[in-house]
């Protein structure tokens, strides 16, 4: 009897423990404090980063609306030509344009984070963000 409540006792421990690893394991890491631990910045430098992340989102959904709609009116013209028309070069102009201002926008945010970053480590966070905005080849 007692080797059984041992062992239902051990089993328990071990889920318990199980549970708050896998826990702080898989919990998805906010921008914001992936940059703090990436670059060794204080966790009172996660707050100017998690505004900063407040700021650009709040500009983003209307960029990846405007992108969507551009694209399902590009889509509908293409399906409905057998050719380039007009109507389907504006809506690839109009496409160029929203990702253009997206990229814009999203390379003024990378610059307002780097920032906030030690001098020393502003390059380095660049490169590891910029191939979202540049289709950088593989270069540096």
């Amino acid at each position: 009897m007692k080797r059984a409540i041992l062992t239902l006792l051990v089993i328990l421990l071990a889920g318990v423990a199980a549970f708050f690893i896998t826990r702080r394991c898989l919990v998805p890491a906010t921008p914001s404090s992936w940059i703090c631990r990436e670059y060794g910045l204080p966790a009172s430098e996660e707050e100017r980063l998690r505004d900063l992340e407040r700021s650009y989102g709040s500009r983003c959904g209307s960029f990846c609306d405007a992108m969507c709609d551009a694209n399902a009116r590009l889509e509908t013209l293409a399906l409905g030509s057998g050719s380039i028309t007009s109507e389907i070069r504006t809506a690839v102009a109009e496409t160029d344009r929203i990702r253009t201002e997206t990229r814009l926008a999203m390379l003024d945010h990378f610059y307002a984070v780097a920032a906030q970053l030690p001098p020393g480590k502003r390059r380095d966070y660049l490169l590891k963000v910029l191939p979202l905005v540049i289709d950088s080849c593989g270069r540096h």
